[in-house]
């Protein structure tokens, strides 16, 4: 911190780890202490191997994140995607230990999920700055990642998933939404709501919405790692109302692999609403 470092890019992990370890808790409670600060993690290159222990133990093809500090919630964890925009096979996958997704981006590279991570961290420096210049002050590391998740262009599997995340990276997207002002900023009270309204107009393609908040670190080897439960949800004028999208997940492949649901989420503290061809007006 004396150092204004803002990003750190970690590009290294261990064995797969499915538990909330005291590295986790650390990494949660440095973000948490010095909000500005994001952490970046690879997923790792264990994807063709299965977790021997925890929740999801022998379950091919999911939750091999190389490294309990990969299981953060503060953080980014970042798989890598080719250019076509699917997950390769030795690239880890999430979910979590708990079910929460991981990754949460992924990037088009050769160097695997490390030179992804590289590539995200790289990104959130210049969010960063551009951010400063507009506003005259560093964005916390939870607007940064919602700024990028929000402008990633999904990859993988429709919608969210525990391949790719919340998409693929697109820095232009992400600038984009830091020029065009595209962003809200709050405190919630204990058990209260916060409001926030925006205007929609005709013809737009996409509606998407990203919520993240800094969460503070849970107890080492806590059975769910959130601490504080925001649910969002967008309510249309008139009086249509859409929640996050959730992925399963019930520790069996097949149920892994589901498409997201509409649903309020208990788990994550990012949370992210879309929708196709949005009716107009306000929200």
């Amino acid at each position: 911190h004396d150092n204004n470092i803002t990003v750190q890019n970690h590009s290294h992990g261990t064995d797969i780890e499915n538990f909330y370890g005291d590295d986790a808790v650390s990494y949660d409670k440095s973000t948490f202490q010095q909000p500005v600060l994001l952490h970046v993690f690879s997923s790792g290159n264990s994807g063709a191997s299965v977790s021997n222990t925890g929740k999801y133990k022998d379950i091919e093809g999911f939750a091999n994140l190389t490294g309990s500090f990969k299981m953060s919630k503060n953080s980014i964890a970042v798989a890598a995607i080719d250019s076509f925009g699917n997950s390769m096979e030795y690239i880890s996958k999430g979910p979590a230990y708990d079910g929460r997704l991981k990754p949460e981006l992924s990037a088009c590279t050769n160097g695997g999920s490390s030179g992804a991570a590289a590539l995200v961290s790289g990104s959130a420096l210049l969010v960063q700055q551009y951010y400063k210049e507009r506003f005259q002050q560093l964005p916390d590391a939870s607007m940064v990642k919602a700024i990028l998740i929000n402008a990633a262009d999904d990859a993988g599997p429709k919608g969210i998933d525990f391949h790719t995340g919340y998409g693929s990276l697109n820095l232009f997207k992400a600038l984009t939404t830091v020029q065009q002002g595209n962003l809200f900023s709050g405190n919630v009270p204990g058990n209260g709501t916060k409001t926030f309204s925006i205007t929609v107009p005709a013809n737009l393609k996409e509606l998407k919405i990203t919520l993240a908040w800094t969460d503070p670190p849970a107890a080492a080897n806590a059975s769910t790692a959130l601490i504080n439960d925001l649910d969002m949800t967008l309510t249309h004028t008139g009086g249509q109302q859409w929640f996050p999208w959730v992925l399963s997940n019930f520790p069996h492949k097949d149920s892994l692999g589901l498409l997201a649901a509409r649903k309020k989420d208990h788990l994550n503290n990012t949370e992210q609403i879309t929708i196709d061809n949005p009716p107009s007006g306000n929200y």
